[in-house]
C-alpha cells in the first residue's frame, strides 16, 4: 500500500521497509467481524444481492443519497455497454457536473473505503469526459482522476479502488466528488460502487501513542528508528497478492472483504509452487485476521538445490507511482514437511 499525507503542503520522501508475518501450522481461528459493513449501490433504487453475497443498497431515495446544491442536481443512469461485468454495483452510476458529497456516520477508527467505476456511456455524459477529484475528509484519495484512461490502461472497464482511511472521534465519513472545471469544457464526476468496512486498529496503524510492543513497528531498510503509521497518513492499496495461489475473492476473506489476487503476471523470475490446501494454520505472532488461510497455502520456493539457490532469486515486478511512501508487507509460513530446522 501506499501512503497519501494530508493536504498542501505536501512533502513526499520515499521509504521502503518490511513487516513480516510469522505462524505455524494448527487449527484455524474465527474471522473478524467489522462494525460497518456499508455496501451502496450508486445510482440504483431498492437492494440488490451481489456476487459477493452481500446486500448492496441503492442511494436513490435511501438514507446514502448524496448532499448536493439544490440547483446543482446529480443524475443516475445505467451502464450502456455490452461488456460482461458484475451487475451490481457497476451497472448503475451516479454523475454530476457539480460537486456533490456522501455522509456516513460510523465509529471511529480505521476504515477500508472502496470506490468501483466503470467506465461507459451513460445518458448525458461523454465517457472521455470523466475528471475529477475525490476527497475523505481532510485526505485527497483521487486527484484529477479519470476512470477512462485508467481503464484504458488496464484493459479493463470494471475497476476500484481501496483506501485506508481514520475516523475520529465525533466525525462523520464523508466523501465528495469534485468535478474538473474548466471555462470551455464540462467534465463530470461519477460513481457506481461505494464500500465502507471497519478495519482491526492494529492492521495497519501503529501510532506511537497506543503502541504496546515495539517489536510490531516496522522499520525502514537500513535504518535504526521505528515507522509509525499514524492516523494522519491515508494508505492506498497498489498489489494485494497471493504468491503462488489463486486469487482469492472478497467472501473468502477474514471478514474484511479484500482481494487477493494471483501473483504470476508479476513474476520475472522461475520458482517451484509448493502448495498444501490442508494447511491449517495457528497464527502465534500476528491476529487471525491478517490473511486468510489461503494465503498460507502456497508459496514460491527456489527449491533445495543450494548451488542454484546462489545463482538465482525470486523476483517480482511491480510498478508503481514516485514520490510515495510503500508499506511492503511479506507472510511467511513454511509449509514443505521436509523443511524442518529453523533457518
Amino acid at each position: 500500500m501506499k501512503s497519501h499525507p494530508m493536504l498542501t503542503p505536501i512533502l513526499y520522501v520515499c521509504c521502503l521497509f518490511f513487516l513480516l508475518s510469522y505462524l505455524t501450522i494448527a487449527t484455524s481461528t474465527p474471522l473478524y467481524n467489522p462494525v460497518e459493513n456499508i455496501v451502496v449501490n450508486c445510482g440504483s433504487l431498492g437492494s440488490l444481492k451481489g456476487n459477493d453475497d452481500r446486500v448492496w443498497i441503492g442511494d436513490k431515495g435511501s438514507k446514502f443519497a448524496p448532499t448536493e446544491e439544490p440547483n446543482h442536481k446529480s443524475k443516475t443512469s445505467e451502464a450502456q455497454s455490452q461488456v460482461s461485468v458484475e451487475a451490481v454495483p457497476y451497472m448503475t452510476a451516479r454523475l454530476s457536473y457539480w460537486q456533490f458529497t456522501y455522509v456516513f456516520p460510523v465509529t471511529p477508527g480505521p476504515k477500508f473505503v472502496r470506490l468501483y467505476f466503470y467506465s461507459a456511456v451513460y445518458s448525458g455524459f461523454e465517457s472521455s469526459k470523466d475528471f475529477f477529484t475525490v476527497k475523505a475528509g481532510s485526505f485527497t484519495l483521487l486527484r484529477n482522476f479519470s476512470a477512462s484512461i485508467y481503464a484504458d490502461s488496464l484493459d479493463r472497464k470494471d475497476i476500484y479502488k481501496e483506501f485506508c482511511i481514520n475516523v475520529d472521534e465525533n466525525q462523520e465519513l464523508n466523501l465528495t466528488f469534485i468535478p474538473f472545471t474548466t471555462t470551455s469544457m464540462n467534465y463530470h464526476a461519477f460513481i457506481n460502487g461505494i464500500e465502507i468496512v471497519s478495519m482491526p486498529m492494529d492492521l495497519y496503524y501503529k501510532p506511537q501513542d497506543v503502541i504496546k510492543g515495539e517489536e510490531f513497528v516496522p522499520v525502514f531498510v537500513g535504518q535504526p528508528n521505528p515507522f509509525y503509521i499514524d492516523y494522519s497518513m491515508a494508505l492506498e492499496m497498489v498489489y494485494r497478492l497471493n504468491a503462488g495461489g489463486s486469487a482469492i475473492q472478497v467472501q473468502d476473506d477474514t471478514g474484511m472483504s479484500r482481494k487477493w489476487s494471483e501473483d504470476r503476471d508479476y513474476m520475472l523470475s522461475g520458482g517451484f509452487v509448493p502448495r498444501n490446501p490442508s494447511l491449517k494454520p495457528k497464527y502465534t505472532k500476528i491476529p487471525n485476521y491478517t490473511a486468510p488461510d489461503a494465503v498460507y497455502q502456497s508459496a514460491i520456493s527456489m527449491g533445495r538445490d543450494r548451488t542454484k539457490n546462489m545463482q538465482s532469486n525470486l523476483t517480482w515486478g511491480l510498478l508503481v507511482d514516485t514520490g510515495f511512501n510503500y508499506l511492503v508487507r511479506l507472510h511467511f509460513c513454511e509449509i514443505e514437511p521436509r523443511y524442518m530446522p529453523v533457518g
